[in-house]
């Protein structure tokens, strides 16, 4: 790793450590606020479904809306990061969406009042929006670039194991010490951690703010024109949306209510679904290498794998068959839905390179606003038939609410398709597309 150039002493006389040392400090208690996040975007509502239900009176809509009031700003603020860390640096950022992040972290617990909790998960969503882009551009400025790669993917590694954790480890902290103590617990971590990055952001010498960066609409329009780009939207939006609509939200409920699995074992799928999710990112990836750099292979067997799967899930609850096994296609499903790996490359050859950037943000965008839409449609879903309340006072929804919520999802599934089938391979080299 090359170090770059030193400060002025003042930074070493202020903490003892050389500024290259204290920026590689700062990266790794940002990776650390980035990995909680993660925890806070998956476990929240999925993983206490019915602990949150049971706890606030509430109905399915107003569980799954504190997921969607997470997502909505998150996906949003996706479009306006990139231009934000260039002008004025990744630290600056970091340094004040780590402050919403802690915030909404630290009102969530105590808040008893749905208007409040959405209030804190739009915080926590607010501050987490930052930290993806910015912690690659920092990463980017302290690493060589042989050293980059692998920097950087120690940081995605660490938001899968937030998704990991947010499962099976953090429903079993929460039958120990309850959901409002354990969240609190992680708000005060998040605390600390933001207080030794402020400390330590103190001897890093920042960059000059770049007054000519400013948020362009004519260059997302531009984007937005090109139709093969718009394919690529309506797959990854669709294709990721429906992997964390599941993952985040219905699926560990679904798989209690209706195969009658434990929370515990629920819990555990979802953890597995989270670690093939991070494995088949990777494996795609050197699969499309090993393949001379194909791309739309992998989208399009990804496209017909989510029919599949959700054709079976349908078909078993039509003819009310009851398994456990459908697990499996949820962990199938898991396999397909980490395909930023590819798609990310796609968009740089078949965009200009000026373009490359926005196109990605848009991408972002489309891909966690349809994890927000599709949270709110599924609350809504469930709630078209009444459910029953059983011994220990947890709400189990009906086959027919589930039968609803996926069938919504096996028709987006042939949309999803139909796109990935439409996309132009490139074969690892620029390409005009239209």
């Amino acid at each position: 790793m090359s170090k770059p150039k030193s400060l002025p002493s003042t930074a070493r006389r202020r903490t003892g450590l050389h500024p290259y040392h204290l920026r590689v400090i700062l990266v790794v208690l940002a990776t650390g606020l980035y990995f909680l996040t993660n925890i806070q975007r998956v476990a929240i509502p999925g993983a206490i479904f019915s602990i949150l239900q049971q706890d606030l009176g509430a109905s399915a809509p107003a569980i799954t809306a504190l997921g969607s009031s997470f997502m909505y700003i998150y996906a949003c603020c996706q479009l306006v990061t990139g231009v934000l860390a260039e002008r004025y640096g990744g630290i600056r950022v970091m340094l004040v969406g780590a402050m919403f992040f802690c915030l909404g972290s630290l009102i969530f617990p105590y808040s008893s009042s749905l208007p409040w909790l959405y209030f804190a998960r739009a915080l926590a969503g607010l501050g987490a929006s930052s930290f993806y882009l910015c912690l690659i551009k920092e990463i980017k400025h302290c690493s060589s670039d042989k050293n980059f790669s692998i920097m950087l993917s120690f940081m995605v590694l660490s938001g899968f194991c937030g998704g990991i954790v947010a499962n099976a480890p953090f429903v079993a902290c929460v039958e120990l010490m309850g959901w409002r103590r354990l969240l609190l617990l992680l708000a005060q971590l998040s605390l600390l951690l933001y207080v030794l990055f402020a400390l330590c952001s103190r001897g890093v010498r920042k960059p000059p703010i770049r007054q000519e960066m400013r948020f362009n609409l004519k260059t997302f329009a531009t984007v937005l024109r090109v139709r093969h780009n718009l394919h690529v939207y309506t797959f990854s939006g669709i294709n990721f949306g429906m992997y964390y609509v599941i993952q985040t939200v219905i699926g560990k409920k679904f798989i209690e209510d209706y195969c009658g699995m434990s929370s515990n074992n629920a819990a555990l799928i979802f953890s597995l679904m989270a670690i093939l999710s991070a494995l088949s990112g990777l494996s795609f990836a050197t699969m499309s290498r090993m393949l001379g750099n194909r791309r739309c292979l992998f989208l399009r067997i990804a496209g017909v794998m989510g029919i599949i799967d959700f054709s079976i899930i349908v078909l078993h609850l039509v003819m009310d068959w009851r398994s456990p096994y459908l697990a499996v296609f949820f962990c199938l499903l898991a396999l397909t839905a980490s395909t930023a790996s590819i798609t990310v490359p796609l968009m740089h050859e078949t965009n200009d390179p000026d373009k490359a950037g926005s196109a990605i943000s848009i991408m972002n965008f489309v891909s966690f606003i349809f994890v927000a839409i599709l949270g709110n449609v599924v609350g809504y879903l469930m709630n078209l038939h009444a459910p029953l309340r059983d011994a220990s006072g947890v709400l189990v929804y009906s086959r027919g609410s589930y039968l609803a919520v996926f069938l919504v999802l096996l028709t987006l599934s042939f949309f999803s398709a139909n796109s990935a089938w439409r996309l132009q391979e490139t074969m690892g080299k620029r390409r005009k597309v239209r």
